[in-house]
């Protein structure tokens, strides 16, 4: 079988745990994520990677029921065909609004940082082109793709950090004192908006598990990636309170590249700004595209159709759905306000319900496995 033009294969161990990290780094560096909680804006980080974690177990655990089976054919065998099928539609509605939502984050960035008199529509159209080739063809050469530039990335924002310490720009003095206000203000902010952005985003992955080559141990795979981008994205957001303060923090639009153009090193190193917009670029890509290859899989698979048909279709709606918001700053509040409110109903409420409802009929048990039932891979 086919996605696009390139053959459906199995995806590695080593290529879920880089996809992982990659998919949840993402945008997220463009945020100083858990600013309610000021100074402990890393504290709500970490409180809200640790309920992550526990929401990763949910994901595996439906999952493990039936390993060789996408989120269309896992809801559909829990739900029923009908209440399946509109359930996995929702779902894809989802991916492609979060999709959309990375489109506009990449057209902004482009309009703040180098290219300032481009229109938007020519941004977005254009990332909207490449992210349909790789959607087009297929998780398997994306994955790939992604596999050669992880190296790229987690380098350089390793020499970031270097030369963020190199420049003695982090204080920790600004990380003090903790819990000044308890710790109402670190559960206020973690929950629910950290959880669901970015933790709670690893609900895409449901797609794409049923890919992992025979033999391996998703639990540690997956665990492994999730844990590793944990600790880089807490690392991240105590750095740059660390260099910015809360009061700078929580006015800035871009804290990562306001924290970056501080690096002065014998006046020569410096500028470091387009460098790391580059790897925000990578990320916003990424994220982009996987979940609109997991929209476009939904939909294939609930209602049939040709691959490259649902793709064109799905990059059309997302480039539509990226121009709801009237400017950046709607854009925001809506995003990081009221939509990561919302979108726990597809990552935390629907999959402890399938989890539950699993439970009660005793699915995944031997003689429990259906008859037929097609996944993504036949597409």
């Amino acid at each position: 079988m086919k996605d696009g033009g390139d053959p459906v294969g199995k995806l590695s161990g080593y290529q879920i745990v880089v996809m992982i990290i990659m998919f949840e780094l993402g945008s997220t560096p463009l945020f100083e994520l858990g600013i309610k909680a000021k100074q402990d804006s890393w504290l709500a980080m970490t409180l809200a990677a640790s309920i992550g974690l526990l929401l990763l177990w949910v994901y595996l655990r439906i999952q493990g029921r039936f390993p060789g089976m996408g989120l269309a054919d896992l809801l559909r065998v829990h739900f029923g065909k009908f209440l399946g099928t509109f359930t996995g539609l929702l779902f894809g509605l989802y991916f492609t609004y979060e999709a959309s939502r990375n489109a506009r984050d990449f057209s902004e960035l482009t309009v703040m940082t180098i290219l300032q008199q481009t229109p938007q529509w020519v941004i977005i159209f254009t990332t909207a082109l490449i992210s349909l080739y790789g959607v087009y063809k297929g998780p398997t050469v994306f994955f790939r793709v992604v596999e050669m530039l992880f190296p790229i990335v987690i380098l350089s924002y390793g020499v970031i950090v270097i030369l963020l310490f190199i420049a003695r720009l982090p204080n920790y003095h600004r990380l003090l004192p903790m819990l000044e206000n308890g710790v109402g203000p670190v559960v206020s902010a973690a929950i629910p908006d950290i959880v669901s952005f970015p933790f709670g985003q690893m609900v895409v992955f449901l797609m794409f598990w049923h890919r992992l080559s025979p033999g391996k141990k998703l639990g540690r795979i997956a665990s492994m990636g999730y844990i590793i981008v944990a600790v880089l994205l807490i690392v991240l957001n105590a750095i740059s309170m660390a260099v910015l303060g809360p009061e700078i923090s929580s006015i800035s639009s871009l804290p990562l590249l306001e924290v970056v153009q501080l690096i002065r090193i014998a006046n020569i190193l410096e500028r470091l700004d387009v460098f790391v917009t580059l790897l925000l670029y990578i990320g916003l890509y990424v994220k982009m595209t996987l979940f609109c290859m997991a929209a476009v899989i939904m939909m294939k698979n609930l209602f049939k159709g040709s691959h490259a048909a649902w793709s064109a279709a799905i990059i059309l709606i997302i480039c539509g759905l990226a121009f709801l918001e009237p400017n950046n700053t709607v854009r925001l509040w809506l995003g990081l306000t009221v939509m990561v409110k919302l979108f726990t109903i597809f990552q935390i409420a629907l999959p402890i319900v399938v989890l539950a409802v699993g439970a009660m009929r005793g699915l995944g048990k031997k003689g429990t496995e259906p008859e037929t039932a097609h996944t993504a891979d036949e597409i």
